[in-house]
């Protein structure tokens, strides 16, 4: 899958954003041995006693704060916002710094909202291969097993100075080309990850944390709905890449 039209670029960026969401995928096991690799049959034992503790998980909700480096950039780049999950495959994510951006998806369609440009670009989520592969695999996380998380990754887990650390290394030719790795660390004593690093073929830098995190939060009926005000323009994603015109 080729990365080089402004279309495809945006879903790559945004899958490896979604893919730095990823706090309730490993969840520590009590009472672990000392520092080094985790392999073989205890690896094993450590997803199935995941799957058990996340059996009955179908939504988060958290603060995020997520600090970017590249080449690129001169300084680093600092936003911060909140996200909703909902398995299978809805989200919300709000980021209020630098710009205000709302991000919803339903299962049917994804809305990227811009409030401060009065500007939005919709997609259909089924389309949108990046995006599905993310919520797919955030879905998968929410209970999954290890052989599922294997067919998309190269998985790690080592101990280090009493934090859990998770590498997944992509599989797919194409992902790696926006992806090197996603490293999850986490304190054994805490119920969620302290920060998830994302590292770009290119050089870039993600780190993500995660704060007041709510399991299984109470959801509006709206949670997953984004009704746009009135003056908003609304770009179809699909008709402007087929013209060549690249979103807002």
């Amino acid at each position: 899958m080729a990365l080089t039209s402004p279309h495809s670029r945006r879903a790559a960026a945004l899958l490896a954003a979604l893919f730095a969401l990823l706090a309730v995928v490993f969840v520590p096991v009590a009472g672990m041995a000392s520092d080094g690799p985790v392999t073989g049959a205890e690896r094993t034992a450590l997803f199935e006693q995941l799957r058990g503790r996340q059996a009955g998980l179908q939504s988060f909700r958290a603060n995020v704060t997520q600090k970017k480096s590249s080449p690129l950039l001169m300084a680093e780049a600092a936003t911060g916002g909140r996200i909703l999950f909902g398995k299978p495959d809805r989200f919300r994510w709000e980021s209020e710094k630098p710009e205000r951006r709302i991000v919803v998806a339903d299962g049917t369609r994804m809305t990227v909202y811009h409030p401060d440009r009065e500007e939005a670009e919709r997609h259909d989520q089924r389309d949108q291969f990046a995006a599905r592969m993310a919520v797919e695999f955030m879905s998968t996380g929410m209970g999954g097993t290890l052989a599922d998380l294997e067919k998309r990754f190269h998985v790690d887990v080592a101990r280090k100075d009493g934090v859990l650390v998770m590498t997944l290394k992509p599989k797919a030719r194409w992902f790696q080309r926006v992806v090197t790795s996603i490293t999850v660390l986490q304190r054994e004593d805490q119920a969620i990850p302290d920060r998830i690093v994302v590292l770009g073929a290119k050089g870039d830098r993600t780190e993500t944390a995660l704060s007041d995190v709510a399991i299984n939060p109470p959801l509006p009926p709206d949670a997953f709905t984004l009704k746009l005000p009135p003056g908003v323009r609304v770009w179809d994603a699909k008709e402007r890449a087929a013209s060549g015109i690249d979103g807002p």
